[in-house]
């Protein structure tokens, strides 16, 4: 990064590169136009460059700083560098010295500046700022103006390569696979999209990172969608957090490509399973079903339900079967026996403590409850599934 030791604004003492010992009287020219107001400042140039300010004494009546920049956020494009040379009056060698430097200065966000410049005041002066309250109310609009700079210097490439994301139509196609629980559909449509048409975009120039953001990107839709297909929000917001996390752990793409499927495919199910009548249903319900899915080990009653709610058990009682097609109860019930086999597909937690974790009244009524629903009792589920994995 470019930085300078001046007796602010007469004398030039010292900058790295060397080129900018060349160019005092030029220095002089940009100085009259760049005021600083307090330690450490900032000062942002009509050309968009960054220039940054660190009192060495820290007090405003001393005259020795440290001035970081210039500095831009976007490649130099020709007008950019022009713009600059023309205010500081650069010109000849001197301009194409400056021109070297600003091609080998790495671009640097408005934040990330921010950052390195309250960073050299902690080193100099020992003293740590906290960059919003600092800064004050500018930070905003100006992070805003660096993003919005970024955008039309990104989009003006992209325009001219051709080079976009094409991935919002199989975005909605895969968010419908999820909300109707349609896991069958969604590998011949991802079979045909290119690769190039699916999820994309350069969230990060690390390319693990990056395939690591459009996972979670990917992950969080995929959880809204099953949300909205009926799924209860907490299973949603666990599973994926879940996914997440197992991605994080993983360093290897092709391995990242398998886990997006996988999670895919399992939301999709999860949601089938579910198979609710999602669409129309009115609020009230809605919150009692998420209620409910949310403790399969708690002993709820109708009453519970409808004290959640704020409304009359008779009320809720109708409304339930109205708008679902069956009782609070069997919905309980059903929540509970999902649970059960769950947790004998995936655990081996013995039949008791699953009954009683459950709120069964016995190890024999909750076998006796399971075997009635699933025509099996929970050991032999638990060992056909078992058997179904290898």
């Amino acid at each position: 990064m470019p930085i300078s030791y001046y007796h602010w604004p007469e004398h030039f003492i010292w900058s790295c590169p060397s080129a900018f010992q060349k160019m005092e009287h030029h220095s002089r020219v940009l100085a009259d136009k760049i005021k600083f107001y307090k330690n450490p400042d900032y000062f942002i140039t009509d050309s968009y460059a960054y220039f940054g300010m660190v009192n060495i004494d820290d007090s405003l009546s001393k005259m020795d700083y440290l001035i970081l920049g210039p500095l831009f956020s976007t490649p130099c494009s020709d007008e950019t560098v022009h713009n600059f040379l023309h205010e500081g009056q650069l010109s000849g060698e001197a301009a194409e010295e400056m021109t070297q430097v600003f091609l080998n200065t790495p671009r640097v966000s408005f934040h990330q500046f921010l950052s390195m410049l309250s960073f050299l005041h902690l080193c100099i002066n020992r003293k740590e700022i906290n960059i919003a309250e600092h800064f004050d109310t500018r930070i905003g609009a100006m992070i805003q103006e660096d993003i919005s700079k970024r955008y039309s210097n990104l989009m003006y490439d992209k325009r001219e390569y051709l080079d976009f994301h094409n991935t919002f139509d199989l975005e909605l196609q895969l968010i419908d696979c999820i909300k109707t629980g349609d896991a069958q559909k969604i590998k011949p449509l991802l079979l045909s999209y290119p690769a190039e048409n699916q999820i994309t975009g350069q969230l990060s120039n690390n390319p693990i990172r990056n395939r690591r953001n459009l996972f979670i990107v990917t992950t969080t839709l995929a959880a809204r969608a099953a949300i909205a297909g009926g799924l209860d929000t907490e299973q949603a917001y666990q599973l994926s957090d879940l996914y997440i996390q197992e991605c994080e752990r993983t360093l290897r793409i092709e391995i990242m490509d398998t886990l997006s499927y996988t999670m895919l495919i399992d939301f999709a199910t999860r949601v089938a399973k579910q198979k609710l009548p999602i669409q129309g249903m009115s609020k009230e319900v809605f919150d009692c079903l998420q209620f409910i899915s949310q403790r399969p080990n708690e002993p709820l009653r109708v009453d519970d339900v409808a004290d959640f709610i704020g409304k009359s058990r008779s009320y809720i009682t109708r409304r339930f079967k109205e708008e679902l097609g069956f009782d609070i109860s069997s919905f309980i019930m059903r929540c509970k026996l999902e649970e059960a086999k769950s947790l004998l597909t995936y655990t081996d937690k013995p039949l008791s403590e699953i009954s009683s974790y459950l709120c069964f009244s016995s190890q024999a009524y909750f076998q006796n409850v399971f075997k009635k629903k699933y025509g099996i009792t929970p050991l032999q589920y638990r060992t056909d599934s078992a058997s179904a994995k290898e």
